[in-house]
């Protein structure tokens, strides 16, 4: 219970400071980290209680106390860290609660008395918050994913391509499709956020270069979906560079909670695919984990 409270607190300050830069997965990673590496200092600070949750048969108390403690500060820095890898630390994490669980039940059930804890049904009240500290480091470890089709839960109704100019240009040369996952902050940004994705609709009817465009909005899960195909990648950046475009992205920049664009080559004649644009942002998606994991 104290962990728990622990945990409570850290997470709550790393949502404080994270002020929705964050998402929940990482905010409830790095407060596990922080309360894991506090935990384990304490080891050294108090060792008492935590040599009494060893049986009285158990050699060299002082040494498992101390090697424990190490074990919680490494994996409270590995945890902030995100090294070596999220799945091997969220496994190395749930391996340790899992290893640790026997010391809490014993003093359950041979009624040892533990400094600074009370005693009567509290040890055995704590117990099940094992499986919470276990499941916590498995899905806060989760790599960052995106499902291979887009949420339909509160989906509206996806509207019909919208054609641009070019669409009936002929051209030999592949043309460039882009496909786009935005996903907001609050909610309360999303009504404003899809009239704005509808004027950039707008905007790519009469932009020099498009050809295609398709949007899907999830409004009640704050995301949306964009598909675009263009004659040229330069048509591509000059449409990004209009100060329509410019204006959008600087408001709600800063109230994105993460967006993931892809492109890739299609022929003229070819429509693009959601299910390549699913497809797409979940290999950006992965690989952007990959990269930030090599550079820690």
């Amino acid at each position: 219970m104290i962990f728990l409270a622990l945990l409570a607190i850290a997470t709550a300050g790393t949502a404080a400071v994270s002020r929705g830069r964050r998402d929940r997965r990482t905010i409830a990673r790095l407060g596990l980290g922080i309360a894991l590496a506090a935990a384990g200092a304490s080891h050294f600070a108090n060792p008492t209680p935590f040599e009494q949750h060893l049986p009285p048969w158990m050699p060299a108390v002082d040494l498992v106390v101390a090697l424990s403690g190490v074990a919680e500060v490494l994996l409270g820095v590995a945890l902030i860290a995100r090294w070596p890898s999220m799945l091997t630390i969220g496994r190395a994490t749930a391996a340790f609660f899992v290893a640790v669980f026997p010391a809490n039940a014993y003093v359950a059930i041979a009624d040892v008395e533990v400094d600074g804890q009370p005693g009567g049904l509290y040890p055995w009240i704590r117990l099940p918050f094992q499986a919470l500290f276990i499941s916590w480091a498995l899905w806060s470890t989760l790599p960052a994913r995106v499902e291979s089709r887009p949420a339909t839960h509160g989906a509206m109704p996806p509207l019909p391509w919208k054609t641009g100019p070019d669409v009936d240009r002929v051209i030999d040369a592949d043309t460039i499709a882009m496909a786009s996952l935005l996903e907001l902050r609050r909610l309360r940004d999303a009504p404003g956020f899809l009239a704005a994705a509808l004027r950039l609709r707008r905007l790519f009817g009469r932009s020099e270069g498009a050809i295609r465009l398709s949007l899907v909005a999830i409004p009640l899960r704050r995301t949306f979906w964009t598909l675009s195909q263009w004659s040229s990648q330069a048509e591509l950046e000059a449409y990004a560079r209009h100060p329509i475009h410019v204006e959008i992205m600087r408001r709600y920049g800063t109230r994105m909670a993460e967006s993931t664009f892809a492109s890739w080559t299609e022929p003229h004649s070819s429509q693009p695919s959601w299910k390549r644009a699913h497809s797409e942002i979940n290999a950006a998606r992965d690989g952007a984990v990959q990269v930030a994991h090599a550079s820690v």
